[in-house]
């Protein structure tokens, strides 16, 4: 019979992580997650509880990233977000 919490190292580990980043963030603010790729960038924007609120491939070299950024921005505010 195991007597362990049920929680392993790694989920204390990625916890601890979600909520350093979490402090980080103004809860007013969605959180955008960025994909680098050679031509294709993947977007996706999401809460604090890492809820996707949206999501977009752009295809376009990582340092042409402006339209996506705006383009998340849009998806942040229109989901009542500050940015």
């Amino acid at each position: 019979m195991s007597h362990g919490s049920g929680v392993s190292r790694g989920d204390r580990n990625r916890n601890a992580r979600l909520s350093r980043l979490r402090a980080a963030v103004p809860t007013v603010n969605a959180v955008v997650g960025i994909d680098l790729a050679d031509r294709k960038q993947m977007l996706v924007v999401t809460d604090h509880d890492s809820k996707v609120l949206a999501r977009r491939t752009f295809r376009c070299k990582a340092w042409d990233l402006g339209s996506a950024l705006d383009w998340a921005a849009e998806r942040a505010e229109a989901k009542g977000f500050a940015g």
